[in-house]
């Protein structure tokens, strides 16, 4: 085995470790009986982090079509925004679609 393919397992293998230990952080911030606008904020900021790990460890974006690299990379960015938001303005943003909707 080369040194640069032992590196690079290295990395993997140290960014699986890391998303064992923000899943647990994650479900220890999400259980606690702080304001839910600040455990969303905390969940969210663990799901950026670990979305981040994945799109640069697993999904090998660097080598994808730069259109799909950015829908990916939207993705990534956007969910824990839309997580914080639903959280801090449910009600509005319910009562909005309804009445888009229906």
């Amino acid at each position: 085995m080369s040194p640069e393919r032992k590196i690079g397992d290295r990395r993997i293998d140290l960014a699986w470790l890391m998303l064992v230990l923000l899943s647990v952080g994650g479900a220890g911030i999400g259980s606690s009986d702080a304001n839910a606008v600040l455990v969303a904020v905390g969940v969210s900021l663990v799901m950026a982090i670990k979305l981040r790990l994945v799109c640069t460890y697993f999904l090998e974006l660097h080598e994808a079509h730069p259109r799909i690299r950015r829908a990916v990379l939207a993705f990534c960015h956007g969910m824990p925004i839309l997580v914080i938001l639903t959280t801090a303005f449910g009600d509005t943003l319910s009562r909005l679609t309804g009445a888009l909707v229906g």
